[in-house]
């Protein structure tokens, strides 16, 4: 149990249930994924974001744009670029 006496999942469980929540929940979730994984697969790769900005073609902060959660949410071309760099595949699908 949280200090405060709810735990956050619990929380989270309950806000759910308001659409308007989940849906601006599900929106940030996305974008937060998005960017973690991007910047996983740098790091696992040891390049800075300078060095995958070269290989994208863009800025450095763009990059880091990209692996800032919530900073914007990258369009399909971008992300296929992303997985080219990394020598990847890029699947999107619905739940």
């Amino acid at each position: 149990m949280a200090k405060n006496g709810i735990r956050f999942q619990d929380y989270l469980k309950t806000q759910m249930k308001d659409p308007e929540f989940r849906k601006h929940y599900e929106a940030y979730e996305t974008s937060t994924r998005l960017a973690i994984e991007i910047a996983k697969m740098r790091h696992a790769k040891k390049m800075t974001q300078s060095q995958l900005a070269k290989k994208l073609r863009v800025r450095q902060q763009m990059v880091a744009q990209l692996e800032n959660p919530g900073e914007t949410l990258p369009n399909v071309r971008t992300l296929q670029r992303v997985a080219q760099a990394f020598g990847k595949e890029l699947y999107i699908g619905f739940r």
